[in-house]
């Protein structure tokens, strides 16, 4: 924790966290394009042929 601090202090608050304080929902996964069954439906797999 004492490494942690003095990074903390010399960095800026808030460099570096530990990962049980979670993180800020702030932003959101964009899913306008996403399959409703992208891992289910074998034919939804695009296909490159030459």
């Amino acid at each position: 924790m004492k490494v942690m601090d003095t990074i903390n202090h010399r960095m800026g608050q808030d460099t570096l966290k530990l990962a049980s304080s979670g993180i800020e929902n702030s932003w959101r996964m964009r899913r306008g394009f996403k399959s409703p069954n992208y891992t289910t439906h074998w034919a939804e797999i695009p296909q490159v042929t030459a």
